[in-house]
């Protein structure tokens, strides 16, 4: 089975898979902004030097087309113990007083284990020194330091007891948002800051079920995208499985009254994935089988584009914004791309379409159900270079780059790939 990955400018399609990634973006445009862009921390490896023995059941296919006290005086002891907690209080707001650890090359924080707590994403608060969040399937909460690296078990958020379901979450500059197909909620805010956590439930309920949507599927939300997060404010658009798309503005001083408004766009079928492009205040939307362009600032989707494969995540490339990534799952109706790269797990007998990669500058990361980490460099399009690759005993559903680090989420367990971006 194969797991694809897609580049798209506002009309074009660029598909790519774990096993296979495609990339379509149109060559004028796209292959000048690839060039033209730098990655700021990548440095040049030969792929012998990643230190991965090859496995035989792996197959990667990527093809080319267009970190004692002294007791002798107890009244000293106590200065020193003051001294120290002062040294250690001012160490973490500063970077430059942070004694300098070396970490491991991969660090393993393991969470814990509940019934029904798949793995669902890893997120990046806007804040720098707020902690990584990973959330489950029945929306328990866990967060993770970035620089030390391990689990704050005061801060942990398990269910509160309520049957959930989650479909997707995102990050809105400091604010986690949950999506939910069933339960009492369809959308949940997570408020991260230095602080205690607290869920605040939206009381707003858009959503509806609908004839076409089956009983197992739920009514509720099924993909989210981050919109902006303005002082003071929280916006993003949720997709359910009624095919319509609603956009979502919160005070963050009130988070359980937002504003929903509904987007003007019904698609054939579930909406699938959605990203929110800045530059133009495009909303890119996909129902598996068409992608959707809304102009949101004249309320206009022109005719959909069919695409062969199914998309299951879209991305919009940090620093190239009219560049669309679209993570597809291979079919045989394959059209031909301007180059594709991928990774082929050929024991995997179905593809999870809630795994999800990330991109930064010309590199994409993506982890595999058979535990595989594969960073790909796509500056060429004409020759698209398995950069790294790394084998997790873990299979992998969420995979991202935080602080120049690798880091993944599937199992229950978090996975910092320190070294792997730089060896």
């Amino acid at each position: 089975m194969t797991d694809p990955v897609n580049l798209q400018d506002v009309s074009e399609v660029a598909e790519a898979s774990s096993s296979r990634t495609e990339v379509r973006a149109p060559l004028t445009r796209t292959v000048g902004a690839l060039r033209g862009q730098k990655p700021t921390s990548q440095r040049s490896t030969a792929a012998a030097r990643n230190g991965v023995p090859s496995q035989p059941r792996q197959r990667i296919n990527h093809y080319t087309f267009n970190h004692k006290i002294s007791t002798e005086d107890r009244s000293r002891s106590d200065v020193s113990l003051r001294s120290r907690r002062a040294i250690s209080l001012s160490s973490e707001s500063s970077c430059s007083d942070q004694e300098v650890v070396k970490l491991p090359a991969l660090k393993r924080v393991p969470l814990p284990k509940t019934p029904y707590g798949r793995s669902r994403r890893l997120l990046i608060p806007a804040s720098v020194n707020l902690p990584l969040v990973a959330i489950s399937m029945r929306a328990d909460a866990q967060f993770i330091s970035r620089r030390d690296q391990y689990r704050l078990t005061l801060n942990s958020l398990p269910n509160p007891g309520v049957q959930q379901h989650v479909e997707d979450a995102c990050v809105v500059g400091d604010t986690v948002v949950l999506g939910f197909n069933s339960g009492p909620s369809q959308v949940t805010f997570l408020p991260v800051t230095t602080e205690a956590p607290c869920r605040v439930d939206s009381r707003a309920l858009p959503h509806v079920n609908s004839p076409r949507t089956s009983r197992s599927s739920g009514g509720g939300v099924r993909c989210l995208a981050a919109m902006n997060a303005a002082t003071g404010s929280v916006e993003f658009f949720t997709g359910g499985h009624d095919r319509r798309i609603y956009k979502w503005s919160a005070d963050a001083q009130s988070l359980e009254e937002p504003t929903v408004t509904k987007i003007d766009v019904f698609l054939d079928s579930g909406v699938s994935a959605m990203a929110y492009r800045h530059d133009d205040n495009l909303l890119v939307s996909s129902d598996t089988k068409k992608i959707y362009v809304t102009d949101l600032t004249r309320s206009h989707t022109p005719r959909p584009v069919q695409v062969s494969n199914d998309v299951n995540q879209i991305h919009v490339h940090p620093q190239i914004p009219h560049l669309t990534l679209l993570e597809v799952r291979c079919s045989l109706n394959l059209q031909t791309p301007c180059c594709t790269f991928g990774y082929r797990d050929a024991n995997a007998k179905f593809q999870q379409s809630y795994t999800k990669g990330s991109i930064h500058h010309t590199l994409f990361v993506r982890g595999h159900q058979d535990g595989a980490v594969v960073l790909w460099d796509f500056r060429n399009v004409k020759n698209i270079v398995t950069k790294k690759q790394s084998q997790l005993t873990k299979s992998v559903v969420h995979t991202v780059i935080s602080d120049g680090r690798v880091v993944t989420f599937g199992d229950g367990v978090v996975t910092f790939l320190n070294d792997f971006l730089h060896s």
